[in-house]
């Protein structure tokens, strides 16, 4: 993502904290405020103020900011003055710039039970799973009979102007969709030749030579770019394109709330990139105590059991059984996901070259 937090020196040179210590901050207040994203299902938000009025006589203050980049750029420009005690749903990618820009402050929780081991997105404990899922392409049986089931298959043709894509740079599914990409193909450099350098035999012959050169060949098939996850799958499920970027467990909400098989996911070559959401302490808040809650309140079996049917993700409590809906899908034969480090590295350059690419 273009943005403030890419710049190598925008935590250079910062003077340190001018925020009263942390233990100062952990007296009992009244009040909570949260930080997510536009698309954060009111079964949580209802969740969360119940739990907090009725626990302990707290007013929660929840802003929905739009998508994951909007949520991320007012929590830098806020950095010095923060707004916010909590954000919830940024994905970890965003880890290494939350770090670097300095928004975040460290809680251990209180109790951590993690379904697996990679779902721990940072030892320190500057932020906690969330959530987790696999981003993918989604497709509508009703208008797609015979789905491409590889990457290959993706650039046939016959489906031009059929693929509804996220903008990586306002989008987090968007965005690790591209990642997914890179992942799979290589970005053209020895360090990340791809997965498909590594195959036995080498690149296949036909195989895009880097990721770009696949978004060049897919460019076609793409009818249109959204600014973010609601605005794309709206226009899919009204039938403007029977392909989107979305995820995996995607067709997991039809089958539950509208009891339908219309629609399915597209595992290209059987894989899938793993999205881990996160929520963090924003650094510098002002009601501490509640923030470290909430904290807690996430990570609970209580809260974890709402996500799959409110998030459509899975849960990251290894004790919360999934709904029927969520065991009729295709399985995830290879869960990619790049080194968060390397894609704060890379990622700014990686979008450039895309966004030159789909212009």
């Amino acid at each position: 993502m273009s943005g403030p937090g890419n710049s190598p020196a925008s935590a250079a040179g910062r003077e340190e904290s001018t925020f009263a210590p942390i233990e100062e901050r952990r007296g009992e207040t009244d009040s909570l405020v949260i930080y997510g994203y536009d698309s954060l299902p009111g079964t949580l938000r209802r969740a969360i103020v119940a739990h907090f009025e009725e626990e302990y006589g707290v007013t929660v203050d929840l802003q929905r900011l739009g998508d994951t980049g909007a949520v991320y750029t007012q929590l830098f420009l806020e950095r010095d003055d923060p707004g916010a005690d909590v954000v919830i749903g940024l994905d970890s990618t965003f880890l290494p710039r939350l770090r670097a820009d300095r928004i975040l402050e460290p809680y251990e929780p209180s109790e951590i039970s993690l379904a697996r081991e990679e779902l721990l997105v940072d030892p320190q404990f500057l932020a906690v799973p969330f959530d987790f899922g696999y981003i993918t392409l989604n497709y509508d049986r009703e208008e797609l009979a015979s789905p491409p089931g590889t990457w290959n298959d993706l650039l046939d043709p016959s489906l031009e102007n059929s693929i509804i894509m996220l903008n990586p740079g306002t989008s987090s599914p968007g965005r690790n969709f591209l990642l997914f990409t890179i992942a799979e193909f290589g970005d053209g450099t020895d360090r990340l030749p791809g997965r498909m350098a590594t195959l036995p035999g080498g690149r296949p012959a036909d195989a895009p030579r880097d990721y770009l050169e696949f978004w060049r060949r897919l460019r076609p098939n793409v009818l249109t770019v959204t600014g973010g996850w609601s605005d794309g799958y709206g226009l899919y499920t009204q039938g403007e394109a029977p392909i989107v970027v979305s995820y995996e467990t995607s067709p997991a909400f039809h089958r539950h709330y509208e009891e339908t098989d219309r629609y399915g996911a597209i595992l290209p070559d059987g894989g899938a990139y793993l999205q881990i959401e996160i929520a963090g302490i924003v650094r510098g808040a002002e009601n501490r105590l509640n923030a470290e809650r909430l904290i807690d309140y996430i990570l609970s079996r209580e809260f974890q059991e709402l996500i799959a049917l409110s998030q459509i993700m899975y849960p990251v409590h290894p004790d919360v059984e999934l709904p029927e809906a969520f065991k009729s899908g295709p399985t995830v034969e290879r869960a990619l996901m790049l080194d968060n480090d390397l894609i704060a590295e890379n990622f700014s350059r990686w979008l450039e070259a895309w966004e030159d690419v789909m212009r």
